[in-house]
């Protein structure tokens, strides 16, 4: 995969990146999902995120998604919200 660098990124920032999305790419969506919720998850647990800034992401990114993910993210978000 490449990568424009004429954004600022960082020759290190840009082969994570790469490295990020080829390891997605081989374990597929739930791996990303499940990686996402326990970082998430912690990062609350942790006290440095909050329901409602959970909230204000779902609805700034919900308009972006089909019926199936916003149904996906819902539950995700239903499960975050109890930690």
């Amino acid at each position: 995969m490449n990568f424009d660098n004429g954004k600022g990124l960082s020759k290190q920032q840009i082969e994570f990146f790469t490295k990020l999305i080829n390891y997605y790419d081989k374990n597929g969506e739930d791996k990303l999902i499940k990686d996402i919720f326990e970082n998430v998850a912690s990062q609350k647990r942790q006290g440095k995120l909050s329901n409602e800034q959970i909230r204000q992401f779902v609805k700034n990114v919900s308009p972006m998604l089909n019926q199936k993910q916003k149904e996906k993210l819902n539950g995700l978000v239903e499960d975050l919200l109890k930690i």
